[in-house]
Parts: C-alpha cells; sequence; structure tokens
C-alpha cells in the first residue's frame, strides 16, 4: 500500500515541528535574518549557537533574560539533538568558524510551505485555540500519515464509524488508484484494524482529535476540537480533512458544534442537547465522553492555569504522570497548586513529584458519594474561570468504566460558579493556612 504523494514531506515538516525547541530554533533564525516571501526560498544570517541558545531559551521561558546555566543547558540540547537531526533533513547549514559555529537556514522546501511559516510565525502557539501542550500534542500525533488518513476518513463520515469500517476505509485510501470501500477483504483491514486499535486511534484520542470507544469499537472524528479553528492546519497537514470540516462550520454558523453527529462512545442518536461526537452542549455547560477526551481537557485547562490550579483525585486510577508534571510545571512557573485527595497514596505521590504544591484532604462529601455506582470526585478548577468534573460510571462489572465529563469555561458559567461558591472560601482558607503552617510532616490541609 502507499500513502499520499504529499505524505513524506508532511511528515517531516511534522517531525520537525512538534518539537518546541525545534519550532523556537527555526522561528529565531528566520526573524533574525531576511525572511523571504511565502513560496520563495528562506535565507537567513548565520548566527552562532551560543546566541541561538540563547534566543530559545528565552522563548521557551517567555523571559527576556535568563540565566548563563539555562542558556548553556540549551546550547548542549541544540548541539547533540536538535542541530544535527535538522542538519540530517536539510533545514540547516552548519557553518564552522573556528571556536564559534554557526547554523543558517538553508533553501529547503519545507520553509516554503505556507502552513510551516504561518506555525513559525507563532511558534510558542499564542494564536493557536487551545494551550501549547494540545499545539504539541496534535504536530505529535499528525506525524504519522496513517493518522492523517485516520482524520481523513472519518471526516468523510458523519457520526460514529465502527472500526472495520474505519479499517477498511484507510485500506482504500492508502491502495490509492480509485480503490473502493467494496474492494477491501477482510484479510486486509484486520491487520489494519489492529494497529488502529493499539495505537494510531489512541494518539489521536489523547490529541482530542477523535473520539474512540474501544469497547463498543466505533470512533468518531471530534468536529469540535479547538484545533480545527487553526486555518493552517486545514491548509497543510489536514487538507483532506478541510472540505467536511469546514462546511460542518459553515452549517452552524462558524462554530464546529454538528446537531446531527451521534454519540461517538455509544453511537445512539442526540437527545437534550447539541451533540457532537463526544461532545454534547447543554444550558452554556459541555458534557465530554471517553476518557481520551477528557483527559485532553484536564491537561489542556491545568496547562493554561495563570495563578491558581484546583485538581482533586479520588484514587490512584486517576493518577497519570503528565498530569503529575503538568502540575509540577504550574507549580514552577508561580501557579498556586492545590491537589486534594483522600487517598495517602495519592498524597504521597502529589508529595514527591510535585513538592510545591499544596496537599489536601477533602473535608466534604460532596464531589465523593457514591450515586448508583457512578463516582464523581476528579476535578479540575482552573483560576476560578475553567473548571472540568470527571464521573466514572463502572456500574456494569462486566464492561470498562465509562469515562465523562461536565466542563464549562467563563465565570459567569453555571458549573464553574457552583464550584466557585462551594470551593471559593476553601481555597481562601487553604492559602493562608498554607503560608502559616508547615506541612513538610506530611499532613494533608483540610479542604
Amino acid at each position: 500500500m502507499s500513502s499520499p504523494p504529499d505524505a513524506e514531506p508532511t511528515s517531516t515538516a511534522l517531525d520537525v515541528l512538534a518539537v518546541p525547541r525545534r519550532r523556537y530554533l527555526l522561528a529565531a533564525l528566520l526573524e533574525r535574518g531576511d525572511t523571504s516571501a511565502v513560496g520563495s526560498p528562506a535565507t537567513t544570517a548565520a548566527m552562532s549557537l551560543a546566541a541561538l541558545a540563547t534566543e530559545v531559551a528565552t522563548t521557551e521561558r517567555d523571559r527576556p533574560i535568563v540565566t548563563d546555566e539555562q542558556c548553556a543547558r540549551t546550547r548542549t540540547d541544540l548541539v547533540h539533538a536538535h542541530v544535527p537531526r535538522l542538519v540530517d533533513i536539510g533545514v540547516l547549514v552548519r557553518i564552522d568558524d573556528g571556536d564559534a559555529p554557526t547554523v543558517a537556514l538553508a533553501d529547503h522546501p519545507l520553509l516554503e510551505a505556507e502552513w510551516v511559516r504561518t506555525l513559525l510565525d507563532d511558534p510558542t502557539g499564542e494564536a493557536f485555540p487551545a494551550a501549547e501542550t494540545t499545539l504539541n500534542r496534535t504536530l505529535e500525533a499528525l506525524r504519522r500519515p496513517r493518522r492523517r488518513i485516520v482524520c481523513a476518513s472519518l471526516a468523510a463520515r458523519r457520526g460514529a464509524v465502527p472500526l472495520s469500517t474505519l479499517a477498511a476505509a484507510v485500506v482504500a485510501r492508502e491502495g490509492g488508484d480509485g480503490m473502493r470501500l467494496v474492494d477491501v477483504s477482510e484479510e486486509e483491514w484486520l491487520p489494519v484494524a489492529e494497529t488502529l486499535t493499539h495505537d494510531h486511534l489512541p494518539a489521536l484520542s489523547d490529541a482530542g482529535l477523535v473520539a474512540y470507544d474501544d469497547a463498543a469499537g466505533r470512533a468518531a472524528l471530534v468536529t469540535i476540537a479547538p484545533q480545527w479553528e487553526s486555518d493552517w492546519l486545514l491548509e497543510g497537514p489536514l487538507a483532506d480533512s478541510a472540505v467536511p470540516i469546514a462546511a460542518v462550520r459553515e452549517s452552524s454558523g462558524g462554530s464546529t458544534a454538528d446537531n446531527s453527529v451521534s454519540n461517538a462512545a455509544t453511537g445512539e442518536a442526540a437527545v437534550n442537547g447539541d451533540h457532537e461526537g463526544d461532545h454534547v452542549h447543554a444550558e452554556g455547560c459541555e458534557t465530554i465522553i471517553g476518557a481520551g477526551p477528557v483527559h485532553a481537557r484536564g491537561r489542556d485547562i491545568a496547562a493554561g492555569a495563570d495563578a491558581e490550579l484546583v485538581v482533586t483525585v479520588p484514587d490512584g486510577s486517576r493518577l497519570e504522570r503528565e498530569c503529575l508534571e503538568q502540575w509540577h510545571a504550574a507549580a514552577e512557573r508561580g501557579v498556586d497548586v492545590y491537589v486534594g485527595s483522600q487517598s495517602p497514596r495519592v498524597r504521597d505521590t502529589v508529595r514527591s513529584m510535585v513538592p510545591d504544591a499544596a496537599v489536601c484532604e477533602p473535608q466534604f462529601d460532596w464531589l465523593n458519594f457514591p450515586l448508583e455506582a457512578t463516582q464523581h470526585g476528579h476535578v479540575v478548577f482552573a483560576d476560578r474561570e475553567r473548571a472540568l468534573v470527571v464521573t466514572t460510571d463502572g456500574a456494569d462489572s462486566d464492561a470498562e468504566s465509562r469515562v465523562s465529563a461536565l466542563a464549562g469555561d467563563g465565570r459567569e458559567n453555571p458549573l464553574v460558579s457552583v464550584l466557585r461558591d462551594h470551593l471559593g472560601p476553601r481555597l481562601d482558607r487553604l492559602a493562608a493556612a498554607h503560608d502559616d503552617r508547615d506541612v513538610r510532616d506530611g499532613t494533608p490541609l483540610p479542604m
């Protein structure tokens, strides 16, 4: 089977751009030199690796001044990892000039693509409609050509698609030469279905582009994913998905909500609200269905926290290493992080991995009570303006637990208002208690 003719250069571009430091490096060279118009060869003046490391370090820390140690660490990483890779691809040329080696952009077609130049004009994703972590996951997920074909195949269909149908559609698209779905045999689509299940769909789900229910064997494109608001994505890596996505956005007045799409997890018709794949909009709040999209939203909220981040975790099954890393990153950038859990194991893990967080023990039951085997308790609350309340339904012991969440954005949002009313006074007391008390003995603060 063959991939589309432009798959290889697109994959190369995504391989370069998925790593933030490579974006910062290329953007610094473009900005410093003579940036030619899109469609023409890019030419820049050479920069020393020391100067380039300083530019990259200031960009990734969003500070005009960085320490010598930070510059040195960045320079080491550039010298040993990123510059050699970019030289091998042909995007950079190295100019050894005595004790001050320099690099410059090469005349490479990658830098002539309009979508690439658009992204490099905004390497930190300030104009991207989601956090930079979501941008990074999106670029990483789309590096593989088959995942882009999966998106195009799902975009051509409304609602949730059975895995067998999706696998056959992928085979037909990869086959090219007018290969039709009916021409694909079970022998051809079965091994593709395996790779979708164990590799491609989980990666796309983690990026928030696809809703995938492993138990039901169905997948759907998340057409309200914020990534679709970025024109360069539809003009570049996912150009094959642009027409159907644009049609959905136009039919809904510029929004990506589509009332006709069925529930991605169950395949059932929409009821009581505006459904789109794994999302439901009702009364100013949004219901998200499926572990992948729920976790992606939680990470996005945590990554966007500016001053305060509150997380409650009912048990260790909700604790992912990536979440711990995000909480640690938030604390490092000056965000007040509060993590509450009734599980001693969770609290010990947070103390070890996020030492600057205030570890708390909830003293109330309204977020933790069982209701017909549905567990409430995992909450993400940022800046008292963005909220996510997760529920896990484990009522059917013969099936995997189903994860869903209610999300709200904005201070006037009903869900945000409820959480602010309940948690606000407790958070004010927690802040004072955390300042006045030495909690290094392991005793959690009462929440």
